[in-house]
């Protein structure tokens, strides 16, 4: 099969995943993720504190919440983004939910083209055409665009100051301002400090960030959100729904103190990795896309959405990697495309993420050559067994999905936001120990460890990746 052919079929999967294999809908308002902005937007115009339980005042009045249960949904974002949520929220929510989507896709559009040039890719309709079918296809990145989350354009801001900073110090800031907006999944940008203009670059962006943020909050700000972020990174450190090592190694049955502990662990062994990749691959690039895709293992607070900052890594490795390392790439990319919990979170959707793998296999292997796309399957055999063994786990062992499995919670009245959302979790089932639930989401993290190492294979000592 050619590659036309190969790309063709992607789109006819992708096609009846989204058209035809969707699963059953669940209640709740559009871009769920950004009903917490909406709201903190509406809540700051209101002169009320956004990171405090009053926020429920107005998640509350958004269409599609249950208002006759708390389903508190707090705010996370740093206070510089207070700024952008006001404006946001002097619109009604459907219409401020339908204009924020519109700016994600813009910004997805943004984020693969600009993969696609600093991975030096032929400037083709075709190379675009697969890159956008390995997006749709990435589960990470479909969260992201149905949740209505902020991590995709910061992420794309990280991305640009990478690009730019040679270019221009004042334009690589501002994108490393929008960056900074969403921490946890610019953490890659670390790999940049040895360049000097990335590094001025950085520098200015958290001076913008600062002075941003005292509009918003005053002076102090950074001593308040520090506290509020870690009041909720505490809550839901060993939640089922965060990838961070230490709440898989909690719902594995280890004790708290010990899941810590194999967290630290594995955040140790991620950073001596990421300084090997950096005494091995001196493309600025590579080394960024390499060291996101270790992000995980040193991020105390990680979804499935925000795995999204693996996608560069997986679009690199398909358009340059080969041999073994392309098979290794492959394998890591099909594993971070599958939402491995979302098969016992939605159980009428393991269909769907099905051809959406069999799509990302597609475009993978349409962004290679022919004679690559015959070692594919040493790959997507052993996915598919995997994926049918893990269809079949999850089918036994559900997952709840918040806040649908709330029911009636209600929250007592002297509790801080922070512990509100712990009970959230806990009434809803979402503090259990579980090892199927654990080992499906350690699968995308061994796909993360897969890119890195493939990338740190590709590359040859003082060769530009």
């Amino acid at each position: 099969m050619n590659r036309a052919w190969t790309l063709a079929f992607a789109y006819v999967a992708i096609a009846i995943a989204l058209l035809a294999a969707r699963p059953l809908p669940t209640p709740g308002p559009p871009l769920r993720d950004f009903e917490a902005y909406w709201s903190a937007g509406s809540a700051w115009n209101a002169h009320i504190d956004p990171y405090s339980k009053e926020i429920w005042q107005a998640e509350r009045s958004v269409p599609g919440v249950d208002a006759r249960r708390d389903e508190l949904l707090p705010f996370i974002n740093p206070p510089p983004a207070l700024l952008l949520w006001s404006l946001f929220a002097r619109l009604p929510y459907r219409a401020a939910a339908t204009l924020w989507l519109v700016i994600l896709a813009g910004a997805l559009l943004a984020l693969i083209t600009t993969v696609l040039r600093a991975s030096d890719a032929p400037r083709s309709a075709f190379v675009l055409c697969a890159a956008l079918a390995l997006a749709i296809a990435f589960g990470p990145i479909t969260s992201d665009l149905a949740l209505g989350q902020l991590a995709l354009p910061a992420f794309l801001g990280a991305m640009l100051l990478v690009v730019l900073a040679d270019r221009s110090i004042p334009v690589a800031a501002a994108a490393a301002t929008l960056a900074f907006a969403a921490p946890n999944v610019a953490l890659g940008l670390a790999s940049q400090l040895e360049c000097t203009r990335a590094a001025l670059a950085i520098a200015a962006a958290a001076a913008i960030t600062y002075a941003l943020g005292v509009v918003a909050a005053g002076w102090s700000w950074p001593v308040a959100y520090t506290a509020a972020a870690a009041a909720h990174g505490a809550a839901e450190r060993f939640v089922t729904i965060q990838l961070a090592p230490a709440a898989i190694a909690y719902g594995l049955g280890a004790t708290p103190h010990n899941a810590q502990l194999i967290a630290a662990v594995a955040a140790i062994l991620a950073v001596t990795a990421a300084l090997l990749l950096a005494l091995r691959v001196r493309g600025a690039f590579a080394r960024f896309a390499a060291w996101s895709a270790l992000v995980p293992f040193v991020a105390i607070f990680l979804h499935e959405h925000d795995l999204l900052i693996a996608y560069p890594a997986a679009l690199w490795c398909a358009l340059r990697t080969r041999a073994t390392a392309r098979t290794l790439a492959l394998a890591g990319a099909l594993l971070v495309s599958i939402d491995w919990l979302g098969l016992a979170q939605r159980p009428t959707g393991i269909a769907q993420s099905a051809l959406l793998a069999i799509a990302a296999l597609a475009a993978f292997i349409a962004l290679g050559d022919a004679v690559e796309a015959r070692s594919a399957w040493r790959v997507a055999l052993p996915v598919a067994v995997l994926f049918a063994g893990a269809a079949l786990l999850a089918a036994h062992h559900p997952a709840p999905v918040w806040p649908d499995s709330l029911r009636d919670f209600h929250a007592t009245s002297n509790a801080s936001i922070a512990e509100v959302w712990l009970a959230e979790q806990r009434a809803g089932g979402l503090l259990a120990v579980a090892p199927v639930w654990a080992l499906l989401r350690a699968l995308p993290l061994l796909g993360c460890a897969l890119l890195a190492y493939a990338i740190y294979r590709h590359s040859e000592p003082g060769r530009t990746a």
